[in-house]
């Protein structure tokens, strides 16, 4: 997986130091998450690059509830296409059942993804790889998501 990662990296991001694009299409969104952690997503622009994003979420795989903040910075590849790169904190619940002890979790979560804006619409559509990397006993590295955002 993370040499794959690296390969679509290697192939993108010659394209968007010579690709001259207009940057932020939009200034806020709300959104839609689907994949390992299901929630809600609240997304604003800082600049014309650089966005904050909060999310909040249900982990499938550990059966929690975790919240994170992260920043991107957004190097656009083509009209409402871009690129986008950060990282953020995470602070959550996993674990949560009838029979057994929560555990806490804190952590890092670097984020790599693309998002493409439909220009004659108020949508955006993203796909990310966001890993929790928990400072307590349990991290995550498969969690990709699928966003569905309603900008304005």
């Amino acid at each position: 997986m993370k040499k794959k990662i690296i390969a679509l990296f290697a192939l993108v991001l010659p394209l968007a130091v010579f690709h001259t694009a207009h940057a932020q299409e939009y200034n806020t969104a709300v959104s839609v998450n689907l994949g390992g952690d299901m929630g809600f997503g609240f997304k604003h622009f800082l600049g014309e690059r650089s966005a904050i994003e909060a999310q909040f979420g249900y982990n499938l795989s550990c059966h929690g509830v975790m919240l994170s903040a992260v920043y991107q910075y957004h190097v656009p590849l083509a009209t409402g296409f871009s690129l986008y790169a950060g990282g953020g904190l995470n602070i959550g619940a996993l674990h949560l059942g009838k029979h057994q002890s929560a555990d806490f979790a804190i952590g890092l979560d670097p984020t790599v993804g693309f998002e493409y804006k439909f220009a004659d619409a108020p949508i955006a559509l993203a796909v990310d790889y966001k890993p929790n990397i928990n400072f307590t006993p349990h991290s995550q590295w498969d969690l990709a998501a699928f966003k569905i955002r309603y900008t304005f």
